[in-house]
């Protein structure tokens, strides 16, 4: 009788999903349906190593076609050292400018998933043609045009599928950790030593056996492994989609510094009250309660 007595709630309490920390985590990432993540089935080690693969293949491709570039620009391609040098020059630049608008795009509009697997595609097609056109007989070129043009095509459309992929492995793997798991936190510095110790080691293959590839083999087989390993990269990147954590797109840091150069452009020969209260502060913002005295200098960032 006690317990058919015994008071119930005519509602349930209903709980967030990620509140139950033994189940989910903590740090609001989700799954590939954008449903909370749950611990014990997505993101930490299982995760990471496929992202720490697709790392050492664009690692290996980067590597193998700008360790001896100069020497296939000068020997294949008959340029001058000069010209060679400062074409490497300008190729080298851009793998490296390009990441600039991957990471843009991975913070504010597609994710850094969707990023990685749209790049892939893209890095894969030059690292194709690159091993097409060091494959093909000279003489199937009408002239040196046609294989000068198929070369730079390739480097270039390499340097913009890298552009998605450098800025996003590694953040991307940091999201498969939960930061309010101490557990899980020091996984995160583990995964960013084994995340390096990929970049050196995908050099060191590059440098040793690619190179001695290209010396001894050929130029097509030299760019043909890496495009096999990137084709693999992609293959085995788009299986583990089930098991990553995911988060949200957030707003750019570079449309925050935008948002402050147009506002200070616009303000540029705005003529400011000499009373410093009517100004907009934020008071209470700093712990330590210390304000910069206003000065003359760069009245517009006011």
């Amino acid at each position: 009788m006690e317990a058919a007595d015994e008071e119930k709630p005519l509602l349930n309490a209903q709980t967030n999903p990620q509140d139950v920390g033994s189940e989910y985590t903590s740090d609001g990432s989700v799954d590939i349906n954008k449903r909370p993540a749950l611990k014990g089935s997505t993101g930490r080690w299982r995760a990471c190593y496929m992202i720490l693969g697709v790392e050492f293949c664009e690692c290996v491709a980067f590597f193998a076609v700008s360790r001896n570039l100069v020497t296939y620009l000068t020997t294949v391609l008959h340029e001058s050292k000069v010209a060679a040098a400062r074409n490497v020059s300008a190729w080298v630049g851009a793998s490296f400018l390009t990441p600039l608008i991957g990471a843009f795009l991975a913070d504010t509009y597609l994710g850094r998933y969707w990023t990685i697997v749209a790049s892939l595609p893209v890095h894969i097609l030059g690292m194709l043609v690159l091993a097409v056109s060091a494959s093909a007989p000279a003489s199937s070129y009408s002239g040196g045009e046609v294989h000068r043009t198929m070369v730079y095509a390739g480097l270039y459309l390499a340097a913009l599928g890298g552009g998605g992929i450098k800025p996003c492995t590694s953040t991307f793997g940091a999201d498969q950790f939960d930061g309010a798991d101490p557990a899980e936190l020091a996984k995160k510095g583990s995964f960013f030593n084994w995340y390096y110790f990929m970049i050196n080691l995908s050099s060191l293959l590059s440098s040793t056996l690619l190179v001695w590839l290209q010396d001894n083999v050929g130029w097509g087989v030299s760019f043909a492994i890496p495009t096999a390993l990137m084709a693999l990269a992609l293959a085995v990147f788009l299986g583990g989609s089930r098991v990553y954590r995911f988060r949200e797109p957030t707003v750019s840091p570079f449309t925050s510094l935008s948002q402050v150069v147009v506002a200070a452009l616009s303000k540029w020969r705005m003529q400011l009250p000499d009373d410093v209260s009517l100004f907009h502060e934020l008071t209470g913002s700093s712990e330590s309660g210390h304000m910069i005295q206003h000065t003359s200098q760069f009245r517009y960032f006011r």
